[in-house]
């Protein structure tokens, strides 16, 4: 696109996408949930640890942070054919911080992300090797996201916000042209909800990714509700609702809704007897509740509208994270 066109009078505005997302969220959230649960089962099959991930993934954030402070933008191709890249020095103390760890859980880890010759340690510097990270080269993760962005172009296209929608492939050239930057974003977003959910509610990561994959099939279902509606007033009242409470229309599904152990193991990759825990542990804690047919669904309980408070709030987050992402592609692909 030619800078000389770039026009900033189109701008979507971050108030119009939270907007966006809680009047249709239901729908729109379908493919947020899909990008968290692949990205998640990616980072757990290759570390089979989320915290070690964590570490280390805060570890990159904070080198994609220096980056930017100096000016320096890698694209996709740019960052990967490197043989090496330098790790931005850190603290142990401040990681164990940011990712409510102890400071000596927070030592260990990354002394075995050393051992496991993840993080290489020369002299002074630290380094992470090419083939290590590309085990977690986010290419689907790229497209997924991309997706996302892509169906809340539709919505703004529906509420007459935006005159031209914007395709996944626009998403994706906008995010591996400006990698470092974009997916410095995206990881600093993941550390904060995540870790604040894991500190809040759930105590480790894994408890959290087991009690997404409940969510994530009720949302199904409720899109499938939603999409049975052909009354314009029945489906107002319903997103009206699902905006005041969701968790209580998650709970007023029947239990036919619900996941066993099995396929929360195959969509997490965590292993079945560890599954098996994390979900007794989300039932003592009422977040969900198990049925006769050993199938696991969503709670009414008080935990649970707690739990709706919280993604309130990750609404706006949410929608903070993808404003510059959308306003930038639209200037790149010139759908303005």
């Amino acid at each position: 696109m030619n800078k000389s066109n770039i026009t900033f009078k189109t701008e979507v505005q971050e108030s119009q996408i939270r907007s966006i997302l809680e009047k249709n969220y239901p729908n729109v959230i379908t493919d947020y949930y899909e990008l968290q649960r692949g990205w998640l089962a990616r980072a757990y099959q290759t570390f089979n640890d989320l915290d070690k991930y964590f570490i280390l993934i805060s570890i990159v954030a904070k080198t994609f942070n220096a980056y930017k402070d100096y000016f320096i933008k890698l694209s996709f191709d740019e960052f990967y054919n490197q043989k090496e890249y330098e790790l931005k020095k850190f603290n142990i103390v401040d990681i164990a911080k940011q990712l409510h760890i102890s400071k000596e859980t927070a030592r260990r880890k990354i002394l075995e992300l050393e051992k496991q010759g993840i993080i290489k340690k020369d002299k002074k510097n630290l380094s992470i090797q090419r083939g290590v990270y590309e085990l977690q080269k986010p290419t689907d993760s790229i497209v997924a996201i991309s997706r996302f962005l892509s169906s809340i172009s539709k919505k703004l296209k529906e509420a007459k916000i935006i005159d031209n929608h914007v395709e996944t492939n626009d998403f994706v050239e906008l995010i591996k042209k400006n990698y470092t930057v974009c997916w410095n974003v995206f990881l600093n977003f993941q550390i904060l909800v995540l870790t604040d959910a894991k500190a809040k509610f759930f105590g480790d990561y894994e408890t959290f990714q087991c009690f997404g994959m409940i969510i994530y099939n009720s949302n199904l279902h409720l899109n499938q509700k939603l999409k049975g509606m052909k009354n314009y007033e029945e489906i107002e009242n319903f997103q009206s609702r699902i905006s005041a409470s969701l968790a209580d229309e998650l709970a007023s599904l029947t239990e036919s809704v619900g996941l066993n152990a099995m396929t929360v193991s195959d969509l997490t990759g965590i292993p079945r007897p560890t599954v098996i825990r994390k979900l007794n542990k989300l039932v003592k804690t009422k977040f969900i509740v198990k049925g006769k047919n050993n199938l696991y669904s969503i709670a009414a309980s008080q935990s649970m509208k707690n739990m709706d408070a919280f993604r309130k709030m990750n609404v706006g987050r949410i929608a903070s994270m993808i404003t510059n992402m959308f306003n930038s592609a639209r200037m790149i692909s010139g759908k303005n």
